[in-house]
């Protein structure tokens, strides 16, 4: 009889946790959950306004489960790392206009936060990048009492507009510190040399590469300075082959950034790029990154 009693007892007691389980949120429940991520999510876009790396990271979920989709590409938390923190370095501050939200509670622990904004984003050397239209996806989930963003989806139109009321970096009197001869080894035996000169707003010029007495690549460089962007396009002709071309740019008196002219609607997001670092006017290093990971570093000396 005891046993009996002791059975009904506690397959009640299963029965009512399963109960409580499954019961349908409570619109007040409902409004208390959305005031929590909400303030998460106003941190957040404090944080990119701010251009505060480490309050925009806080309110991400470090682990191997974190995904962020940012116009096409798929970033881990590490990726997140390593393609926005020096992004937001090279800014002054963003501004974002939201212009519908929406919360999402699929439970007591799971939120989905969706938003159309515009922003505009204000960097060192003087341009902005236009964001109009875009849209955002963060999903929230409550670990250990706390709210955080563990996937995320960013869709945007971007384009690069020049800022107002900051003071610009001489792009064209920068980019004259190309010009001259100057000289990096390669590797044993190997030596790349750049001729460069400077005419009007432009640099024009052309590099090789040399091992042993022998040139195994030459090619003719033109850098014409386009003033709607305030960015250098660069044309790269080689012998026997499609011309390369690239967009580069001074993001500080000593730093010039280079990507590919087709990834230049969205930077961030480019594969292939180049930072060109002035230490001193005699000498430069040029570091090639392919998907964030450095594939070359090469340091140059003027020789004339």
């Amino acid at each position: 009889m005891k046993t009996k009693l002791l059975f009904q007892i506690l397959l009640i007691a299963t029965l009512s946790c399963c109960t409580s389980a499954n019961k349908p949120i409570s619109n007040a429940e409902k409004n208390i959950i959305k005031k929590e991520v909400k303030k998460v999510v106003n941190v957040f876009f404090t944080g990119c306004e701010q251009v505060n790396f480490d309050l925009v990271m806080g309110t991400i979920n470090d682990s191997l489960d974190f995904k962020y989709i940012y116009n096409g590409n798929v970033l881990s938390y590490k990726d997140c790392v390593a393609d926005f923190k020096p992004l937001f370095n090279a800014q002054i501050n963003q501004k974002y206009t939201i212009l519908d939200e929406k919360y999402t509670v699929l439970d007591n622990s799971t939120v989905l936060y969706t938003a159309k904004f515009n922003s505009i984003s204000n960097y060192k050397d003087g341009h902005s990048i236009l964001v109009d239209p875009g849209a955002i996806l963060l999903v929230f989930k409550r670990i250990d009492i706390k709210w955080q963003i563990i996937y995320g989806v960013e869709s945007t139109v971007e384009k690069s507009v020049i800022s107002k009321g900051v003071k610009r970096l001489n792009q064209v009197e920068l980019f004259k510190q190309f010009a001259g001869t100057w000289k990096g080894e390669l590797g044993k035996d190997s030596t790349f040399i750049w001729v460069g000169k400077s005419s009007g707003s432009n640099i024009e010029g052309s590099f090789k590469i040399v091992s042993k007495g022998k040139t195994l690549m030459e090619a003719k460089v033109i850098n014409a300075y386009d003033k709607n962007t305030d960015k250098f396009i660069e044309t790269e002709i080689y012998k026997g082959s499609d011309p390369l071309i690239f967009v580069s740019w001074f993001t500080s008196k000593t730093v010039c950034e280079a990507i590919q002219f087709q990834d230049f609607p969205s930077p961030a997001n480019a594969s292939l790029k180049t930072r060109f670092e002035f230490k001193y006017p005699n000498i430069f290093t040029q570091i090639t990154t392919v998907n964030n990971t450095s594939i070359d570093t090469l340091t140059c000396y003027r020789v004339k």
